[in-house]
Order: C-alpha cells, then sequence, then structure tokens
C-alpha cells in the first residue's frame, strides 16, 4: 500500500512560481533541495555563474514535509528538467512579462499593460506539488476549472549537492564592496554597456578617488563603453575645504573596503555573457544587493516584490484613505560569478572556456 507522499505543497499562483525560477533558467537542469521552510533551486553553467531562488513555505496555501529521518530538516537534494518545469505551470498559459511595459520603480505590473495582459487572463488555478519517494518523480498537478494537468518530471541523483561545497562561494567575512541600488538602474547599465557587445564586464569601485563607482564594457567590436555611477553632489567639498565621503548618487548603500595595497581601488574582470544570465532577474526586481569577495566573486541578490498572485499596485498611484495596504511579500533571486583570472583570458576563452575561471 502506498503512503502519503514525503511532500507536498499547494499554491494558488502558478504565475508567481513560474515568474521567480524563469530567472534562473539559463541552463536546462536544476538541482532541488527540499526543506521544512521551502523550496531552493539552484542552476550552474560552466562552474562560472550560479543561480538560485527559494520559494519559501509562506509562498504556498499548504505545505508538508516529512524526510525519512526524523532528525533531518531536509529532503536529499536532486536535479529536474527546470525547463520542462516551466513549460508545465505556463500550460495554461501565462503572461508574457515581456509584453507588459516597465514599471520605472522595478519589475513590471499590469497596471501598465492592456486587459488582455492581465493575470486575471493567465493563470488563476492551483498548483500541486508532490514528491511520494526519494527517487521518485516530481509531480505537479495544475487546476484550471474543470480542467485538470498532471505532469511527472524525472528526478536524477546529485553527485555533489550546492550547499556541500560544489557551489560558488562568498566570504562575507572578507567583502571588498557592498552596494544596494535600484535593479532598474543596473538593468539599465549593462543593456547600455551591451550596444558594443563587449567581451568583459570591468566592476571599477574605489573609496578614494573617481570614479567610486562604475561599469566598464571591454573587448567589443565597436569600442568600449563605461558607465559611471557619479557622486551624490551634497558629498563635495564643504566650505571649509574638508571632503565628506563620495557616495554614488544610485545607491542606498555604498561601502567600499579595499584590501591593502590597492590604493582604495577594486578592479574585477567577469565574463559579460554570464552576468547577462541575470538580465531577467534585473528587470524584474526592485532591488539589487551587490557584494564582492577579496576573491573577485561576485553576488547579486535581486529582491523581487510580488503581491497575492499579481505585483500588486503601481507605486505612485496613491490608495484611498480606507484601503486595506497592499500585500506584497518580498522574494529572493541569488546570482554568483566567478571571476576571470588575467587580461589574457579574454582572447583564449572561446578554445578553453573553463580554465578561464576560477575553481
Amino acid at each position: 500500500m502506498v503512503g502519503p507522499p514525503i511532500f507536498t505543497a499547494v499554491s494558488t499562483s502558478a504565475r508567481q512560481l513560474y515568474l521567480l525560477l524563469r530567472c534562473i533558467a539559463f541552463s536546462p537542469r536544476a538541482e532541488v533541495e527540499i526543506t521544512q521552510q521551502g523550496i531552493k533551486f539552484s542552476v550552474e553553467e560552466s562552474r562560472a555563474v550560479q543561480g538560485s531562488t527559494i520559494l519559501e513555505k509562506a509562498l504556498f496555501s499548504s505545505y508538508s514535509c516529512r524526510p525519512p529521518n526524523s532528525n533531518d530538516n531536509a529532503l536529499p537534494a536532486f536535479s529536474i528538467s527546470i525547463t520542462a518545469l516551466l513549460e508545465t505551470l505556463q500550460i495554461f498559459g501565462v503572461a508574457d512579462t515581456g509584453s507588459s511595459a516597465r514599471n520605472p520603480y522595478g519589475g513590471f505590473s499590469s497596471s501598465y499593460g492592456n486587459a488582455f495582459s492581465t493575470p486575471a487572463l493567465a493563470l488563476s488555478g492551483t498548483c500541486r506539488i508532490s514528491y511520494q519517494e526519494i527517487g521518485a518523480p516530481l509531480t505537479i498537478t495544475i487546476q484550471e476549472g474543470s480542467v485538470t494537468t498532471s505532469c511527472e518530471l524525472n528526478t536524477y541523483e546529485v553527485q555533489q549537492p550546492y550547499d556541500d561545497g560544489g557551489g560558488i562561494p562568498l566570504d562575507r567575512s572578507k567583502l571588498c564592496l557592498r552596494a544596494i541600488l535600484r535593479s532598474t538602474w543596473l538593468s539599465d547599465a549593462i543593456a547600455e554597456l551591451s550596444g558594443t557587445n563587449p567581451n568583459v564586464l570591468v566592476v571599477n569601485v574605489s573609496n578614494r578617488s573617481a570614479p567610486y563607482f562604475s561599469l566598464e564594457g571591454e573587448g567589443g567590436p565597436f569600442g568600449d563603453t563605461t558607465v559611471d555611477f557619479t557622486p551624490d553632489a551634497k558629498n563635495d567639498a564643504t566650505s571649509d575645504g574638508v571632503k565628506g565621503k563620495k557616495q554614488p548618487v544610485v545607491t542606498e548603500t555604498f561601502v567600499v573596503s579595499a584590501p591593502s595595497g590597492t590604493h582604495g581601488r577594486v578592479k574585477q574582470r567577469y565574463k559579460f555573457d554570464m552576468i547577462k544570465k541575470a538580465s531577467r532577474a534585473m528587470a524584474l526586481a526592485t532591488k539589487v544587493s551587490v557584494r564582492q569577495d577579496e576573491q573577485g566573486v561576485l553576488s547579486l541578490q535581486f529582491m523581487v516584490e510580488l503581491g497575492d498572485g499579481t505585483f500588486g499596485p503601481r507605486r505612485e498611484e496613491t490608495p484611498a484613505t480606507n484601503a486595506p495596504p497592499a500585500q506584497t511579500r518580498n522574494d529572493f533571486v541569488d546570482f554568483r560569478f566567478v571571476p576571470l583570472l588575467n587580461e589574457d583570458d579574454t582572447e583564449s576563452e572561446a578554445q578553453t572556456e573553463d580554465e578561464d575561471f576560477e575553481e
């Protein structure tokens, strides 16, 4: 007799799941780890870029995880086809966020689209995810009205889970850059640099002299391009000639802790095509936390604001006096990038791509 599944979760908005997972769908396979707190999806490519997101327990209307060992907090990790998962989630049709007008405060809102792009005409049914036992397929059941669709996704054993040394490590105790800014500004900067089709993105920051925070595109056939996040005028020299701390105007937080011997400046190079794999998250998110450690590992953590199946009201719209506050939750998508070793890597990466990145 078959017992109850070791994991079940029900969501009333497959749209939310789809949008978050689509941000990291730059590779066909995803590693899945189911815990008591949520489901973590991780995707990597060429040991140079890793994207992950957690579908937290609060995102589901019901959530049950029963590890075989009662002392464990998580089920054994496995991998699935994230491409097949996304196709299943949109089987009844998900309104493409790329067709909606862009919210200048980050993300996309149905308020900017037309009547045919609203979430009401996308997914309004329920999504049930179940995992019968270790090694069994992951079952996705979507019901909309009287129509029910069920899909079983094969699960595969992973040799080295990301949380067991297989991921890209970020040394939080040795950060040389911490910045928080609107994700739309980062998205616009990458789009601007893309115009010259560069091979390399250079992150150039300093706590002493200009440029204080700039992104440079190098190696493109149309020349090099730089986007400079200029300092705020209020941080210029005061009347007594004492200069204040330079703070790029577009950031909420900007801290550079340059290692000794670098004269207060940190420059690190990354493969531009790898950075572009975070483009969907850049466009969807409201804010982004930029961190870089002394080894050059770059972390981009995007904060995505999702409401109860929609993106909520437009930020500039003032709600009625007695109207309840908009229900908005924050979800996060994290990307990590390994830097290029040296300037000669750009020329050789086409032949031996994997040798161009740190292990």
